[in-house]
């Protein structure tokens, strides 16, 4: 039997994936319904890597592939660049769609595999279509031993991050805190802070410690149209047929946070109309049908933990005072600007390199100095800044090392690296580059700086001294050399060191 031919009672996908329609029925064998079974997270199964958790979230939409950008990077070479990728699409259903992939995805359920090659018993999915997916599918990639498995919920206990290992500022104390507060009851949350502090973070973490069955809805409130007809289809979806173009029913985003959270991000930009329709679904009252419904259309309003975040207090935000009052009756947390946890920055870089590890199998280790260096630079970005900053050094010694010719290993970001990057980062933005070095602790800007030479011209003295500098780790001293780590072994045999 080969790949694609799918085994035991098959699912018949054409009306499966061709039939949204509000109630979100699924058409299995001998054409029963069956309430469609959203999933809440992926299991990503990659091989010599270990397994990963991933919570969906209908705002993101996750890319599979070998490449480096992609969400979640597969390994095997199998797997094309950009396989894959998985979205929440406007009827309410999660939809995977291959990128063209040169070894094609196969889909199934976890139930009806049997031994032996997986996809014998999957069905190879084509390309540029939507194929809607529900808790219990498998999306097999290229040879098959790349997966994913939609789940029905995130399982208990699921870490986003390694345990700190620095001591973390009061400040960030107390914002766990808040967020364990505010997770274990169901009033609303405003959030205060500066862009880039990590409110839509928080938010979601709210969310998901509270366990709510439903979804976590982002409203960005400054990209709401001002248009009736558009914003009644973004909050409260349209039937088919609505307008030119409504090929398919949208549920809209306060239908899609029923049971869930609904988080408001720069509330202060809510437009008037928004903000009258917001009121409505608070109150229970006034027409929630959507755009195009007929006039007898009658539905419960939607039910959903409300969140809101801003740049400015409420009172400066001119909402309307009884949308604010009712956003602010819970909890209010102030998010504290990094300039205000400096400590907890080796804690947030450590964070952001096991996400780039387990996703993006980048391993990469920032050097002492280049962390103190972070500690003590200004971020007018703010958190976000800052993980960008890791992100792209990151991503640009990796691909030095490959431009080398060197096969993946672990990346040692010196403060050089840091330093070059956020220098020509500075030049694009206009400003003077020479500012960044003035910043460097006394410590850093003490520190022996490497004259860098062909690996043939490195003397005993270059080596030892490079290792003594980096407390014996080879890893470190040849990051400093300017070479590869087996380059340094090598140059090292051949002066008689060991």
């Amino acid at each position: 039997m080969s790949p694609g031919t799918r085994m035991g009672g098959e699912v018949d996908t054409s009306t499966r994936n061709e039939r949204p329609s509000r109630e979100l029925p699924v058409v299995r064998s001998g054409g029963e319904a069956t309430p469609y079974r959203e999933p809440k997270a992926l299991l990503v199964q990659r091989e010599d890597v270990e397994d990963l958790i991933v919570p969906l979230y209908p705002d993101r939409s996750y890319v599979f592939g070998r490449a480096p950008e992609s969400t979640v990077v597969f390994p095997q070479t199998t797997v094309s660049r950009q396989h894959g990728r998985l979205s929440f699409r406007e009827d309410h259903r999660w939809v995977y769609r291959d990128l063209n992939s040169r070894n094609g995805s196969y889909m199934g359920r976890v139930e009806e595999l049997g031994e032996g090659d997986a996809r014998e018993y999957c069905q190879q999915v084509g390309p540029s279509r939507d194929w809607v997916l529900e808790a219990g599918d498998l999306v097999l990639f290229g040879n098959g031993r790349g997966r994913i498995l939609l789940l029905d919920e995130v399982p208990q206990g699921v870490v986003a991050g390694p345990r700190s290992t620095h001591a973390g500022s009061s400040a960030a104390a107390q914002l766990e805190l808040a967020i364990n507060v505010c997770a274990r009851h169901s009033l609303p949350v405003f959030l205060l802070g500066k862009s880039g502090t990590g409110k839509t973070f928080i938010a979601r973490e709210i969310h998901s410690r509270g366990r709510l069955e439903g979804n976590f809805v982002v409203l960005n409130c400054g990209r709401l149209s001002q248009d009736t007809a558009a914003l009644t289809s973004e909050l409260l979806g349209h039937v088919k047929g609505a307008y030119t173009g409504a090929s398919m029913p949208r549920v809209g985003k306060l239908y899609s946070a029923n049971g869930g959270t609904l988080f408001l991000d720069e509330v202060e930009f809510l437009p008037p109309l928004a903000q009258d329709f917001l009121i409505d679904v608070l109150e229970g009252t006034g027409s929630l049908a959507p755009l195009g419904a007929p006039a007898d259309f009658r539905e419960p309003p939607p039910r959903f933990r409300l969140l809101s975040a801003s740049k400015v207090p409420l009172q400066r935000t001119g909402l309307r005072q009884d949308l604010t009052q009712r956003l602010a009756t819970g909890d209010v947390i102030v998010l504290p600007s990094l300039e205000e946890r400096r400590e907890d920055i080796p804690n947030l870089v450590e964070a952001f390199l096991h996400r780039l590890a387990v996703e993006q199998r980048y391993e990469a280790e920032l050097t002492p100095d280049a962390i103190a260096w972070l500690r003590k630079a200004d971020w007018p970005g703010q958190i976000r800044e800052l993980e960008s900053t890791v992100r792209t050094v990151v991503a640009r010694e990796s691909a030095r090392q490959e431009l080398e010719g060197l096969e993946r290993q672990r990346v040692i970001i010196t403060l050089d690296s840091v330093m070059t990057y956020l220098s020509q980062r500075q030049l694009g933005f206009g400003g003077p580059a020479p500012l960044l070095e003035a910043k460097v602790p006394t410590a850093v800007a003490e520190a022996p700086a490497s004259t860098r030479k062909r690996p043939g011209d490195l003397t005993v003295r270059d080596i030892q001294g490079a290792l003594e500098r980096n407390q014996g780790k080879k890893s470190r001293a040849a990051a400093e050399l300017g070479i590869a780590l087996n380059t340094l072994k090598a140059r090292m045999k051949a002066l008689g060191l060991t």
